[in-house]
């Protein structure tokens, strides 16, 4: 089996200064994906940037946790303050599948409002790998929209569920500090047979970021990673193709039924595992981490993972 890979930069539509950083390290060829938030003040950039790009794949970055929804806040109110703004991601709070469902389907139509279609679906501060709830809805409108889904590191077990396409696995990693470049180039040496996503995060710094995210100056230091030219020449080296999600092979739709959605009344603990065989999943320390199906294990840093964006 040949070892394919995608790299996918998150947060695209965020801010104008991120989408530049997104494009650059796109047409450098350290990037061959993105993912877009269609409710934050960088989309309709986004949207007029990605014009001139027909080739590159644009994922819908589902979002709860950043601005103000697509939907009314009042149609949707286990998801937002008295503002009518999102909870932050480290809100305690039980969300109601009915309101998650309607954002979602909210920002999926937004996306496609531009002409084009969303290659896959993921999601902000790995929400859909954090609540089952929330897995369950975006697996089950990935499989019916006939789109590939981000893979989770953390099984969430749904009988009778969808099953949408996925990547083989998923590498979650930050490549700010000054061994970015050379863990992510021992990342490409010890890709597994398959297609990996490796999940990044560039971009420049600007004044709506700032009043943002936490995360600044850190997407600077990633962007210098994934604009260098050793990621691509890397790659040729060892016969990795890079492709988008757009390359994986549709699955035929069979007909299922979902089980009734549960509210939880408890939140996830949202500590990400690292390393964890699918089959036998402990929680751990947050660290850098490599997920494959069938619970290969690779060898990956040590070195904490810094704050969520």
């Amino acid at each position: 089996m040949s070892r394919q890979v995608i790299i996918n930069a998150d947060d695209f539509g965020l801010s104008p200064a991120i989408n530049e950083g997104i494009i650059k390290a796109y047409q450098a060829g350290g990037i061959t994906s993105t993912s877009m938030m269609v409710n934050m003040p960088g989309f309709e950039h986004a949207v007029c940037s990605a014009r001139s790009l027909p080739d590159l794949g644009i994922g819908l970055h589902f979002n709860l946790t950043y601005g103000y929804p697509v939907s009314d806040p009042g149609s949707i109110p286990s998801l937002v303050k008295p503002d009518g703004s999102f909870h932050n991601g480290n809100s305690a709070l039980v969300r109601d599948p009915a309101d998650i469902t309607k954002e979602l389907n909210a920002q999926w139509n937004r996306f496609i409002a531009t002409s084009r279609y969303p290659a896959h679906l993921d999601s902000h501060h790995l929400l859909h790998q954090n609540d089952p709830m929330i897995y369950q809805i975006m697996a089950e409108k990935a499989f019916r929209e006939n789109v590939p889904l981000r893979r989770s590191q953390i099984v969430h077990s749904i009988p009778n569920g969808p099953i949408p396409r996925m990547t083989e696995t998923i590498l979650l990693d930050t490549y700010g500090d000054n061994e970015g470049l050379q863990r992510l180039l021992h990342h490409l040496v010890s890709l597994p047979e398959g297609i990996t996503e490796i999940v990044c995060h560039p971009g420049y710094v600007d004044d709506i970021l700032i009043g943002i995210s936490e995360w600044t100056d850190i997407r600077e230091r990633e962007l210098a990673v994934f604009i260098n030219e050793e990621i691509p020449r890397t790659m040729r080296a060892l016969n990795i193709l890079p492709i988008s999600y757009t390359a994986l092979k549709e699955l035929p739709h069979e007909p299922c039924e979902l089980q009734a959605l549960q509210q939880r009344t408890q939140p996830i603990d949202k500590k990400i595992l690292r390393h964890v065989p699918h089959r036998k999943v402990k929680r751990k320390r947050k660290t850098h981490r490599l997920i494959h199906k069938r619970g290969t294990k690779s060898r990956v840093s040590t070195r904490r993972t810094q704050k969520r964006v």
